[in-house]
């Protein structure tokens, strides 16, 4: 894997921006700028296929700051109608149709959302699958998020944390469901962004030693952190199931994806060392650019996780993300 070219962080502030030029003159990870802009005109300029590759395009723009095409969100917004009043679609098509509507704010219909949230509810209650639960519980936290039902919430939340929660493993790993033995940092990631939406649609508090067991679960995941000489640290995917095939850059999407949603809904800190969390930074400062669509995207949207959760993850380091 390169281990050259720029990182990533674009300071809002004046402060902010004395920063960057400080450590880009004392670090050899330098934010991510007009390289990578330009990079992502050429990555995604194609015609976008699923939802999920429609999300990850648009999203890679959005937090780049690059202007996308015209034409692309009325096709996307054509998708996304029909996705959710289709009787075929799946809790993932679902969910990613969400996604691409929180980014273009497509018209959506009040009865199709009706229909969603109802099927999407009953989809919780009858999981038994990690995927089952992510899906289902984030296009749920989706809906509430972009305000398209009001007063949503979960149905025996507590019960469903417990139901997730049950998929950890001992040294902060989880599978995928109960019947398959296999456990994985990128499942883990699912299952902590699913257990913050549990937390953000519940209508009482989680009890709080099922919070502070979770922590846990969190800091013996990061005993298995990999690290390089220069301070970066990565979770290897080469343990992940087979048939998921996640590598490095993946599986630490997806455990940042996981951290940061859990933090951002629950009270105190993780108590995960501050270099650890600027190592994660430094990883995909390091990457460079990929040339895979799918690793620029969680490239991208990793980093923005990272500085969009700066004061839960209790990191302020003086490292620039974006320039």
């Amino acid at each position: 894997m390169a281990r050259s070219l720029p990182g990533f962080l674009a300071l809002i502030v004046a402060v902010a921006l004395i920063c960057c030029s400080f450590a880009a003159a004392a670090s050899t990870f330098q934010p991510i700028s007009e390289s990578h802009r330009s990079a992502a005109l050429e990555t995604f300029d194609r015609s976008y296929g699923s939802l999920e590759e429609t999300y990850e395009a648009l999203q890679t723009f959005d937090v780049l700051g690059v202007e996308r095409k015209p034409d692309v969100g009325t096709a996307a917004c054509q998708s996304v109608s029909q996705t959710l009043v289709s009787s075929s679609s799946t809790l993932k098509d679902i969910f990613y149709a969400l996604k691409v509507n929180g980014v273009l704010k497509c018209e959506v219909d009040a009865d199709s959302v009706e229909g969603i949230v109802s099927t999407l509810q009953t989809a919780v209650g009858s999981a038994s699958s990690l995927l089952e639960f992510y899906h289902s519980i984030g296009g749920l936290v989706l809906v509430k998020n972009q305000a398209l039902k009001d007063d949503l919430y979960l149905a025996d939340a507590e019960g469903v944390f417990r139901s997730i929660k049950a998929l950890s493993q001992s040294d902060g790993r989880w599978r995928y469901s109960s019947s398959n033995p296999e456990s994985s940092t990128y499942a883990a990631g699912l299952a902590l962004e699913a257990l913050a939406g549990v937390i953000s649609l519940s209508s009482s508090e989680i009890d709080q030693s099922l919070i502070g067991t979770t922590k846990n679960d969190i800091l013996k995941l990061f005993e298995r952190v990999e690290k390089y000489d220069d301070g970066a640290v990565y979770f290897d995917g080469e343990e992940s199931d087979a048939h998921e095939n996640q590598g490095p850059i993946t599986s630490t999407w997806s455990v940042i994806r996981g951290i940061t949603s859990f933090a951002a809904v629950t009270s105190g800190n993780l108590n995960l060392p501050g270099e650890k969390i600027l190592g994660l930074a430094k990883f995909f400062l390091g990457v460079g650019i990929p040339g895979d669509a799918k690793d620029f995207f969680n490239q991208v949207d990793s980093l923005a996780c990272l500085e969009n959760n700066r004061q839960v993850l209790s990191w302020n380091d003086f490292l620039c993300l974006f320039d």
